[in-house]
């Protein structure tokens, strides 16, 4: 009844980090879960729910093509390192991250929400990591939609995370919501980050700068620079 032909697996996001790279064919993936290494797919999709687990879409050797159905990841207040905050490496963590330079295209199915933590994007796209584009559809035409926040101290709703650039993002159908943290666009750049090369022709898009606690200047852009 979802429509999702037979040969398509479904990832649930519950049981560990998922990395989907290109395939050796065009059109193909290898994904790679737990004791799941480089899975030859076709038609990747990814669901479920984690605090803990996360994304990540690398382009380095060629496109993919990715769905999210139902995602749901709030990382919020999950730090990387060994947690005790002390050092730079206990930055926050990214729900979802795009790599490479290469494109991405995310089909979004069902009601999908990202939420990161400190210093990244809800979808994170740093212009020093990711060159590609980024595409964001429904074409599947499933009402699909996107809630993506950055996390506090600067991370982009859609776009870079802490004091980085974004670009070459394009929005082509769907419901998308992304809000920045404080001083990021909602989607562009992270706090300090330009935006650049951002398209939206088509679907309902929402986007809101984060401004600073207790400051009264106005915040990022909507759309553009933090």
């Amino acid at each position: 009844s979802s429509g999702i032909p037979a040969y398509a697996a479904r990832w649930d996001i519950a049981n560990g980090d998922i990395t989907v790279k290109a395939g050796d064919a065009e059109g193909k993936n290898k994904v790679s879960q737990g004791e799941t290494i480089d899975k030859d797919d076709t038609n990747t999709v990814i669901t479920g729910e984690s605090d803990k687990n996360t994304v990540t879409i690398d382009t380095s050797e060629g496109n993919v093509d990715v769905t999210f159905d139902d995602l749901k990841i709030d990382v919020s207040g999950k730090k990387e390192g060994d947690g005790r905050g002390d050092s730079p490496v206990d930055a926050g963590k990214a729900a979802v991250t795009v790599q490479g330079d290469h494109d991405a295209a995310i089909e979004l199915d069902g009601a999908n929400e990202l939420k990161s933590g400190s210093s990244n994007a809800g979808l994170e796209k740093n212009g020093n990591e990711s060159s590609g584009k980024l595409t964001i559809k429904d074409d599947n035409g499933k009402d699909g939609s996107l809630t993506a926040e950055g996390g506090g101290e600067g991370g982009a709703g859609i776009g870079g995370g802490y004091e980085s650039g974004a670009g070459n993002i394009e929005i082509t159908g769907g419901t998308v919501e992304a809000v920045g943290g404080e001083g990021a666009a909602g989607i562009g750049g992270g706090v300090y980050g330009p935006g650049r090369d951002i398209e939206i022709s088509g679907g309902k898009v929402s986007a809101t700068g984060g401004s600073y606690s207790g400051d009264p200047r106005p915040g990022a852009a909507g759309i553009g620079d933090g």
